[in-house]
């Protein structure tokens, strides 16, 4: 039997902008199987009579200026300094850039952020989320307003049900690039084992190969294993995966996630 809690869920409305635009941070539902992808969403309405120019970025970018977001999970772990080691820039094959949305009277602007991917929501329990939008250092305009919200979720010990995954690996066949790119992300950082022969096609696909040092490392099954090694020397495979992949089986400190 699952772990029950009551929750509480803060969804948080403030103004972002000037004039009529009002944005709030959320969750989907309240409660996720253990290794189902979970996610928060920046939602943004234009409330007004006139169209709204707002300004996004990566959102699963670290370096300072080219996300929007500061995301913190309540298991994460603290940042801490290491003087010992010699870490060089954790460069991502993502390129960094911010785009504006025009948003005209009444449309609604969402951003789905996956948590999965770069915080500790791997352990049954429950979680407080800490979300932002706007702060220092973010990269947008001087002077856009801070939003802040708090959100709590339970992670219960049932594994979640194999056709919840189905949506994502139909989506690697898309047309449509950031779709494809997205479902990579996705089951490269919560694919169950039963899925490694779809896992093991990244290598091969240009689109999405980018993700095949994450999916190998973190499906961490035999054939992965061996898989992740042959990164290493495949001519086809770009540098920094080749240098992803040494620093996963190198169990190096500086190498972090994706």
């Amino acid at each position: 039997m699952g772990i029950r809690w009551l929750v509480v869920v803060c969804l948080c409305w403030s103004a972002i902008a000037a004039g009529q635009t009002s944005g709030r941070f959320y969750t989907e539902k309240d409660s996720y199987a253990l290794g189902e992808p979970i996610f928060v969403y920046f939602q943004v309405v234009n409330n007004g009579p006139k169209p709204e120019t707002l300004q996004f970025g990566d959102p699963y970018s670290i370096q300072p200026g080219c996300s929007p977001y500061r995301i913190n999970v309540s298991r994460d772990r603290p940042f801490e300094p290491r003087p010992n080691l010699s870490c060089p820039a954790r460069g991502l094959s993502v390129v960094c850039g911010s785009y504006k949305a025009v948003l005209q009277p009444g449309e609604v602007h969402v951003d789905r952020i996956l948590l999965n991917l770069s915080h500790k929501v791997d352990a049954a329990g429950m979680y407080t989320l800490q979300a932002a939008y706007g702060v220092p250092f973010s990269g947008l305009p001087e002077g856009t307003p801070e939003i802040h919200s708090t959100l709590d979720f339970l992670v219960e010990e049932k594994p979640p049900d194999k056709k919840l995954f189905q949506p994502w690996v139909d989506q690697l066949r898309s047309t449509d690039r950031l779709k494809r790119a997205e479902a990579a992300r996705i089951l490269a950082s919560v694919a169950p084992r039963s899925l490694e022969d779809i896992i093991l096609t990244f290598a091969d696909d240009p689109w999405i190969s980018q993700y095949a040092p994450l999916a190998f490392h973190r499906l961490n099954a035999p054939r992965s294993l061996e898989a992740l090694k042959a990164l290493m020397t495949n001519p086809d495979a770009s540098r920094w995966e080749q240098r992803k992949a040494a620093d996963y089986l190198a169990n190096d400190q500086c190498a972090g996630d994706f």
